[in-house]
């Protein structure tokens, strides 16, 4: 499945993540998608869209999963048990990472989340 997610950083140059490579952000404030939690999945970039100030992913959900086996350990922490997730539960992460993307508008999730939209090097 594939998202598109809304991008922070300071854009130096812009073109391509491909090919040339002329994509170039600030060492200091690196091009990347807002930190916001998709759940059990897994993700990929696919490609930048600069226009759309989006980040193009590829979301995959975990093959295993921890589950509480409800017993605690001597520090009185649970104790968990990794398993492998089933069809059901993986089809429900994707939905979960598509409804958080999906489900918000870019400014919601640049709110959501606290990261600034991208910024751009002023252009003379």
């Amino acid at each position: 499945m594939r998202l598109k997610v809304p991008l922070t950083g300071t854009v130096l140059v812009e073109g391509s993540v491909w090919g040339a490579g002329d994509l170039k952000g600030d060492d200091n404030d690196p091009i990347r998608p807002i930190p916001i939690d998709l759940g059990n999945v897994s993700w990929k970039m696919v490609d930048v869209d600069l226009e759309g100030e989006v980040m193009i992913i590829e979301v995959s959900p975990t093959e295993e999963v921890d589950e509480n086996t409800g017993q605690i350990d001597e520090e009185g922490k649970p104790i968990y048990q990794r398993r492998k997730a089933t069809n059901q539960e993986k089809q429900e992460f994707l939905k979960y990472a598509r409804n958080i993307i999906e489900g918000h508008t870019r400014d919601e999730l640049h709110s959501m989340t606290g990261a600034p939209r991208l910024k751009r090097k002023l252009r003379l």
